[in-house]
């Protein structure tokens, strides 16, 4: 009798929980960091509705850090996150705006 036949079905059930419950974990874990988080170009295209040209680009001008992998393409998802939050603009309420034209014009 060979070594994984000694388990009893009650310890196999415990092994199999156990992992279920370390998968969970580590599911959890990496949703909650984006560095963990790994995409490829196609996602990054269909994230922002862009050209394979523009993320060439971006990669290019630096905008955004990847790795090449054996041609491939991959991006964490803290890279997509820091130049999104790089271009972020705050929402401005059209009263401002209209108080500001109006203090330029009175100038």
């Amino acid at each position: 009798m060979g070594k994984l036949e000694e388990f009893s079905i009650n310890e196999w059930k415990q092994i199999k929980a156990d992992l279920e419950k370390l998968l969970q974990q580590l599911k959890s874990a990496i949703q909650n960091d984006p560095k963990l988080i790994i995409i490829d170009n196609a996602e990054l295209l269909k994230i922002f509705k862009i050209s394979s040209r523009t993320a060439q680009r971006w990669r290019d001008l630096n905008l955004i850090g990847y790795s090449k992998i054996s041609g491939n393409i991959f991006y964490t998802m803290q890279d997509v996150i820091n130049l999104y939050q790089e271009y972020y603009e705050e929402p401005r309420s059209k009263m401002k705006q209209i108080i500001n034209s109006r203090k330029i014009d009175n100038s």
